[in-house]
């Protein structure tokens, strides 16, 4: 697994981890992150950091992309191929 951290203007972190792999690519793995910052009642300021592969980028740069109708995304890569898709472009989805 790896983990996200969902990072709030005021410095306070809160993690949710998430399984890796294609298979793990689902709506339902991606929810836990919505479901944890509405937990939170995170706002507009919030930064979202994907900390992880490929998988993990995309769901967490989806979940920033409609939280709230978009927060800030920081990826941290952390496999070759993630760092190498990252840098290419902005696609993320699930």
């Amino acid at each position: 697994t790896y983990k996200i951290r969902l990072h709030c203007a005021h410095c306070a972190a809160d993690t949710v981890i998430l399984p890796d792999g294609e298979e793990e690519k689902t709506m339902d793995v991606m929810m836990k992150i919505i479901d944890k910052a509405l937990e939170l009642g995170l706002d507009r300021k919030v930064t979202f950091v994907a900390l992880g592969g490929g998988v993990i980028g995309d769901m967490v740069g989806f979940a920033a992309a409609i939280y709230q109708r978009g927060v800030n995304f920081i990826q941290i890569p952390t496999t070759v191929m993630a760092m190498v898709d990252s840098s290419v472009g902005g696609k993320t989805g699930v």
